[in-house]
């Protein structure tokens, strides 16, 4: 029965979005927020109904969030992860990029692919390494080969 109700209101809002972007395209992104809100309200309001109070909650929060338009960007920065200007990359010098590849001196090629191999293999992203370490040594790689 709430899958029913669910399909029959996912298809209203089919309707009510591609007929709303046929007069004001622009306006997508606030009609998309509100629809979704308007589900997940639903969705919590059903599951709250059934007694996960826990998970109505955070569906609730989703739609507050949603209806506000500050879910995309929160989804969007988290989709995105830590962001590392440019700059950082212009500014490193030579010295910086020895000490975060732990190198000295006048290290060759294989060197320099050696060591940003062995530190990448321990602060990778995947390995529950972060992000901007991640980013600093294949920067640092970058500098000491000239690319």
């Amino acid at each position: 029965m709430y899958l029913i109700i669910l399909i029959l209101g996912a298809l209203i809002l089919y309707f009510a979005v591609s007929s709303y972007l046929k007069s004001q395209p622009e306006k997508f992104n606030d009609l998309f927020g509100k629809g979704l809100a308007a589900v997940l309200f639903v969705i919590a309001f059903i599951i709250l109904i059934k007694g996960n109070i826990p998970v109505a909650l955070v569906l609730a929060t989703g739609a507050v969030l949603s209806w506000q338009g500050s879910l995309w960007s929160y989804l969007r920065s988290k989709a995105e992860g830590p962001q590392v200007s440019k700059q950082s990359k212009e500014t490193m010098t030579r010295e910086q990029a020895l000490a975060i590849l732990e190198l000295t001196g006048n290290p060759t090629e294989d060197e320099v692919k050696a060591a940003h191999h062995r530190l990448m293999k321990k602060i990778h992203p995947d390995q529950g390494g972060s992000g901007y370490f991640a980013t600093q040594l294949n920067q640092a790689k970058d500098l000491l080969l000239n690319k």
